[in-house]
């Protein structure tokens, strides 16, 4: 005895026990903080459009899965205390409370109390049958079996009187044979019809339940009976032949609750039962399974069971209302016997158990079993004494090996622990990471490089031996044994056998270096798990490229595990990602995320933490705790988001269109057929869309065509506002997504902007025929005020046609006064002109090409002889017509003057003289407002036996062709009359050869417009013809230089030709 009480005592040091823990599930809790009016539930309903309907002691809720809006006593209830809720065959909300019955038809409460021959007030079950009879239980006088027709209400009546055994009536099932059951305080009956007469079946005539206090009833898919009672627990009912056998269900099965208040039978044969003082339990394939306030119940006392559209379970309690989403979460904590809050490192077991490692009390080899703990923790007689445990990892001969932080590495011997530390060669006692490969090493990462113990040798990798970053967190090994290394600094890779080394960051596509978690598919890629999402390693290619990162719940990976081949799951700081691929690894085909929004409580993971165990559920280590997820036990086959158009608001403000004649849907007051006026142009459609098992994960898309053609990105705004509509028709379409990749059908919205009145058809009608009428009467004033017009006229014009008669021929007696004087004046002109004899008797040809641009001219040319020497001018007056004949004539007075008079044979002399007699006579002077009149000249003496040639100019140069070349001679750049610059003319001497040409000329010529682009014809042109016609007679000259000039002018293509703007002189000889 003493020994056996001795190894008890040494075993109780090797292992602590502890069994039997509960764990969390995945419930998510609504209470009075979320908005719910009462705590206490009786009852759920979701309705035709997803809604939940909650009744408790203060009204009844609806639900959305972000709100709660409740109705009670001022909304038009006829009680508060709400023990039951349905919706009926017309979609109509039936609500059973202390007062009666009210009946919702989404716009307004309409009740049914004892004024409308209700018997009995406090209502305790509402059930519609096949023909739309609504059945109304009551607490004291039975049940009133309710019928519309049209606004009347028809109610008939089965209590005690005819044949109910109690009016004291809890629940109602039409079961599948066509049959009632009621279920009574004081028994249980089944009431079928005969030719519309109710017969009434006592459940004790044909099954013997040791109990006559029936609370609940329920029928399961092979047409079996659950009755559950309020003292004996509940009872399965299974009929055969007629009779019914009758199977207990109490403390013998493992009910230890005898108060059942529901019942609900699930698919495939799975029932609940909710209790007075146990929660719920669970029945699947004749395990039993409690859930109470140890698992995340917020009460024990369950009142009502319910499911959802998406397999969602709704349960009722004294403590408010829960949603439990399935057994595929369930969470572990510290008081349910892990080795601390939180779980560092997870290695799974061939036997299917874990190694776990905690942050209090080191290493526990745990069990599950029906959901529930068993933890056997390590004693210090195994010389196990870490109580941080970072990593395990387990060899091929199924010895431990366990990384700390702060004792080293300890590898499990026979019977104890070893310990390798700092002090036998770990580059460091903090340990991170641990793995074993196939080649027989451990490989330990450290916060200072990297361990590798072989045959009880130990390697030291760091910096100085050219590791990338010396604080490694992961260990890996790929399908070729090549072992891989994530760092805080990059990734890092080598061969065991050749130790081959490579680096990989930024260059090789690595753009974040904090590296968590590796893991290698079958196609030997290296996931890489960072702070910025999931990068990929492609040796075929060798490139890294970016995987995934908005699309994970977080950003920063601390675990990778693959699920199986394709399907990997990546741990983050929000939780957990399942990432699915096709068999090429191509780009992930969808993803689900895990957070706390849909049963993930304790949020961020631990680096590294994670592993699958044989019966392939994922374990996920938390700062909070320990995961387990079984993806078998997941409902996937989700009903899509319920959408709704909730609202439509005009520039923000909600609007009460009923009032204002629109006709609105019942339920949520929207215009079935909206029309607004061009002013109400800035639209704001509010929606839901009702996704009861995580209203958070919905996304919204939406388009208005024709404003838009395509979805918008995806949001979960429920609300969009268009500002600034046109007027037109618009069709509003909106669709819902709980995962980003499955979209609902949309639904569609018509509604129509109506034109301002001066858009429309009849506006156009009328403006038109106005127009005509306008016009018309316009056409008519505008005739006669015409005919008026034109008779005041027509007298107006014969009297000034007289006057205008009158006035021409005046003006022509003017004109040809005026004319005739010119005209005399013009031969007065040609009388002083010198005679051109003297030239044509004194040289070998000459010619004179003499055009006035008036009748008279302002250029002039003088030609005179003295003795032997021959005097030849051309000059040209300021302005032209009569004004320039005058200067003419008064030149050639000084020229008869000077040269015959004064016999003055020097050309600048006689320039200068002429520039003194044209200042005298004009009376010029340096004073304000004296004439600047004037005249250019060219004037050259000819030595007719030496033929030297004097010349002087005055602006006007002369022209010497000779040997088919041009000589110019350069005049003086001031004219002859009064100018700023007053100097004494030049000359220049120019000795003649016999064939010489000499020309004279004023500006005329050179100055006429006209060409194709209408410019002038320039003094070069002019002295290229002179070259070009100077060996011909000088009569044909005169021509060639007339003919060209009139071509010049009539050459510009606009108004028949150019007109001639100047006076033309040009005078040419020989000698």
């Amino acid at each position: 005895m003493k020994r056996f009480l001795f190894f008890i005592s040494i075993l109780s040091l090797f292992f602590s026990d502890y069994k039997a823990y509960s764990q969390l599930y995945n419930f998510t809790n609504y209470g009075l903080e979320q908005g719910l009016p009462q705590s206490t539930v009786y009852s759920t309903c979701q309705d035709s459009r997803g809604y939940l309907w909650i009744g408790t002691e203060s009204g009844v809720a609806r639900f959305n899965g972000y709100q709660f809006v409740v109705f009670d006593k001022s909304s038009g209830l006829p009680g508060n205390f709400v023990r039951s809720v349905v919706e009926g065959a017309d979609g109509n909300i039936w609500v059973g409370t202390d007062n009666g019955v009210g009946v919702f038809n989404g716009k307004e409460w309409k009740t049914i109390t004892a004024k409308d021959g209700l018997k009995g007030s406090v209502v305790t079950k509402l059930s519609q049958d096949r023909d739309g009879k609504m059945w109304v239980a009551t607490n004291d006088s039975g049940l009133n079996l309710v019928s519309f027709r049209g606004d009347s209400i028809s109610i008939n009546y089965i209590n005690e009187r005819n044949g109910l055994t109690s009016n004291f009536v809890l629940d109602i099932l039409h079961s599948s044979d066509g049959s009632t059951w009621i279920a009574m305080i004081g028994g249980a009956n089944i009431i079928s019809f005969i030719d519309g007469k109710p017969k009434v079946l006592k459940l004790e005539s044909v099954a013997s339940i040791p109990s006559n206090l029936f609370s609940c009833i329920a029928e399961d898919d092979n047409g079996r009976i659950w009755l559950g009672t309020l003292d004996a627990g509940a009872f399965l009912l299974n009929k055969k032949n007629n009779k019914f056998t009758v199977t207990p269900f109490g403390e013998q099965k493992g009910i230890s609750d005898s108060r059942i208040w529901d019942i609900y039978c699930d698919v495939d044969n799975q029932v609940w039962f909710g209790t007075n003082d146990n929660g719920l339990y669970y029945l699947k394939d004749n395990t039993l399974l409690n859930i109470s306030t140890r698992n995340g119940l917020p009460g024990n006392l369950v009142l009502s069971i319910n499911r959802d559209k998406n397999r969602n379970l709704w349960i009722g309690s004294m403590n408010g209302l829960s949603l439990f989403q399935g057994f595929h979460l369930v969470h572990f904590t510290l008081d349910d016997g892990l080795p601390g809050k939180q779980v560092l490192a997870l290695k799974a077991n061939t036997d299917n158990t874990l190694w776990v490692g905690g942050d209090g009390k080191g290493l526990a080899k745990v069990s599950v079993r029906n959901n529930k703990l068993t933890s056997s923790f390590f004693g210090t007689s195994s010389g196990f004494t870490s109580t941080q445990v970072t990593s395990v990892d387990v060899d091929n001969q199924g010895r431990l090996i366990v990384g700390t932080r702060g004792d080293g590495i300890a590898i499990k011997q026979a019977y104890n622990f070893k310990y390798l530390t700092n002090y036998d060669g770990l580059a460091d006692d903090n340990i991170n990471c641990v793995y074993w490969n196939r080649l027989g090493s451990i490989y330990a990462g450290t916060d200072v490089g990297y361990n590798e113990i072989k045959s009880d040798k130990i390697y030291t990798i760091n910096e100085e031996n050219g590791l990338i970053h010396p604080e490694v967190q992961t260990v890996i090994s790929d399908l070729n044994g090549s072992i891989w290394m994530g760092t805080l600094g990059g990734l890092a890779n080598f061969h065991p056998v050749t130790w081959n080394y490579r680096d990989f960051n930024e260059a090789e596509g690595l753009t974040d270096l904090r590296i968590h978690a590796l893991a290698v598919d079958k196609l030997n890629q290296i996931y890489i798990g960072t702070t910025s999402g999931i990068f990929r390693y492609n040796s075929k290619a060798d490139t890294i490229v970016p995987l995934l990162n908005k699309e994970l719940n977080a950003k920063t990976v601390n675990s990778l595990i693959f699920y199986d081949d394709t399907v990997l799951v990546a741990g983050t700081t929000l939780g957990f990602n399942k990432i699915y691929f096709d068999k090429k690894f191509e780009k992930p085909l969808k993803i689900n995320c895990y957070d706390k929004s849909n049963g993930f409580k304790f949020s961020e993971t631990n680096i590294n933490s994670i592993c699958k165990d044989l019966s392939n559920s994922i374990w996920i280590g938390t700062v909070s705790g320990l995961t387990r997820y079984q993806s078998e036990l997941e409902d996937t086959a989700k009903v899509m988001p319920v959408i709704h158009i909730t609202g439509i608001r005009l520039s923000f403000e909600k609007v009460d269109w009923e009032s204002i004649s629109q006709v609105t849907s019942r339920w949520f007051g929207v215009p079935d057929q909206l029309k607004l006026k061009y002013y109400q142009n800035h639209i704001t459609f509010d929606y839901d869309g009702i996704f009861l098992s995580n209203p958070e994960k919905v996304r919204y898309r939406y388009k208005l065509e024709p404003f838009e053609k395509n979805w918008s990105p995806s949001t979960n705004s429920r609300n969009v506002t268009y500002p600034g509509l046109n007027d037109g028709k618009y069709t509003f379409y909106l669709s819902a997504s709980f995962d980003g990749v499955n979209w609902s059908e949309p639904i569609i919205y018509k509604l129509i902007i109506l034109p301002p009145f001066w858009k429309t058809l009849w506006f156009y009608i009328v403006c038109v025929i106005g127009f005509i009428v306008v016009l018309i009467f316009f056409i008519r004033y505008r005739e006669r005020k015409l005919r008026k017009e034109k008779e005041y006229l027509e007298q107006v014009v014969k009297e000034r046609t007289a006057e205008v008669v009158a006035q021409k021929e005046h003006i022509e007696e003017q004109n040809e006064e005026i004319t005739a004087s010119i005209t005399y004046a013009r031969r007065i002109q040609q009388a002083v002109l010198p005679s051109f004899e003297i030239l044509s008797e004194n040289t070998s040809d000459c010619f004179i090409l003499y055009k006035p641009r008036d009748i008279v001219s302002g250029d002039f040319y003088w030609i005179g002889k003295n003795d032997n020497q021959l005097i030849v001018a051309a000059a040209d007056c300021t302005g032209h017509g009569v004004p320039g004949a005058f200067m003419s004539m008064l030149g050639i007075s000084f020229m008869n003057k000077i040269v015959n008079e004064l016999k003055v044979d020097l050309p600048e002399q006689v320039l200068n003289h002429m520039r003194t007699n044209v200042i005298t006579s004009l009376k010029q002077g340096n004073y304000e407002g004296t004439t600047k009149d004037g005249m250019d000249m060219a004037l050259c003496i000819l030595n007719l036996e030496t033929l030297e040639l004097n010349f002087s100019g005055a602006y006007n140069p002369a022209v010497i062709v000779t040997n088919n070349e041009a000589v110019e001679l350069k005049a003086n750049r001031m004219p002859v009359g009064l100018h700023i610059k007053m100097d004494d003319f030049t000359f220049e001497k120019y000795q003649l050869k016999k064939g010489d040409c000499v020309y004279l000329f004023s500006d005329g010529f050179q100055d006429q417009m006209g060409g194709p682009e209408g410019r002038k014809f320039m003094r070069k042109n002019l002295r290229d013809l002179l070259i070009a016609i100077s060996s011909k007679p000088f009569s044909e000259q005169k021509e060639v230089l007339e003919s060209t000039i009139e071509n010049w002018r009539k050459s510009y293509p606009v108004n028949g030709g150019a007109e001639q703007i100047d006076d033309i002189l040009l005078l040419g000889f020989t000698v």
